[in-house]
């Protein structure tokens, strides 16, 4: 354990309540809107959705992909190869993954940094520079679909 931190503000003196969080290990930034967009909408199963909050839970440090195969992660998620693959497919043609790289036949995923990241926001900023926003479609009142892109909405309804 390293020493207590004492925070004081600079214009009164007073001591200024401070607690660490009570994460175990590790913890990122989430964009709280986009993943209520997935897990409300009806384009996503229910294994879709498990997979997302799964690559959030795994998010590594800045942009390094996950570097496991889609064997791997079936064992831990409990889903056949196949239908991980399947699945992150998905998720790579709607950018909630991005592809950053490959060993052999094997690609390396990571979920995009406008759905989660583990770092800085100055590293966020200038993580989303190297790739395009997610398309994710919401569910709309009356059955309309809007889609969060782009850092906007579409409103229900409209094109």
């Amino acid at each position: 354990m390293g020493a207590a931190r004492r925070l004081v503000d600079a214009d009164t003196g007073e001591a200024i309540q401070y607690a660490s969080y009570a994460f175990t290990g590790d913890h990122i930034q989430v964009d709280r809107a986009r993943v209520a967009a997935i897990t409300e909408s009806k384009d996503f199963t229910p294994s879709l959705k498990v997979m997302v909050l799964w690559w959030i839970g795994l998010s590594l440090q800045g942009m390094a992909p996950l570097r496991a195969t889609g064997a791997d992660i079936a064992k831990k998620v409990g889903m056949t190869a196949d239908a991980v693959g399947k699945i992150n497919r998905k998720l790579l043609k709607q950018r909630i993954l991005i592809e950053r790289g490959r060993i052999g036949n094997c690609r390396l995923y990571r979920i995009s940094p406008y759905i989660a990241f583990h770092g800085t926001g100055i590293e966020q900023r200038e993580a989303i520079k190297t790739c395009n926003p997610p398309d994710i479609p919401r569910a709309c009142p009356m059955g309309q679909v809007t889609r969060l892109s782009a850092g906007r909405s579409v409103q229900c309804g409209a094109g």
